[in-house]
């Protein structure tokens, strides 16, 4: 047998395998909503995922200005008092450089990357390289004691 024939011998239950795993994993079914087949009039809503990234509980967290979690890929720094939305600021932990976690550094209130050097602004601007961009940031949302970030 030459090699040509064995490689397609071969590659082919492979291939045909790779293209089923490819049509389940890309299948619509698992995004539809489910039926309404109760027929009493009283429709369902189907429920939403939650983009809900981190939430803080602001009674037992984040209490004094320059207070910062950094959890679950977030980073979030109180900035003012007050358990107002411009009380914080939120941005993804990951560098933009190279994707390394950042730091916040509480003395010069800023955000620095240790892997780099890159420095970054309270309002995730760069300030100094090699990160050619911000960091990216986060929506924060306040419900009651809750500051959740999306």
């Amino acid at each position: 047998m030459n090699r040509k024939t064995f490689i397609n011998q071969m590659t082919g239950g492979l291939t045909l395998t790779c293209v089923a795993c490819m049509m389940q994993a890309c299948s619509k079914e698992e995004g539809t909503p489910p039926s309404n087949n109760n027929n009493n009039n009283n429709p369902t809503t189907p429920s939403t995922p939650s983009n809900v990234l981190l939430t803080i509980n602001l009674t037992s967290q984040l209490i004094a200005v320059n207070d910062f979690i950094l959890d679950n890929g977030v980073i979030v720094v109180r900035t003012a008092t007050g358990n107002l939305v411009t009380s914080f600021v939120a941005f993804s932990s990951a560098c933009p450089h190279a994707g390394a976690s950042i730091n916040y550094v509480k003395s010069s209130n800023s955000f620095n990357c240790s892997a780099h050097g890159s420095n970054f602004s309270i309002t995730g601007s760069v300030t100094n390289g090699p990160a050619a961009s911000g960091l990216e940031k986060k929506t924060i949302e306040i419900v009651g004691n809750n500051l959740n970030v999306k």
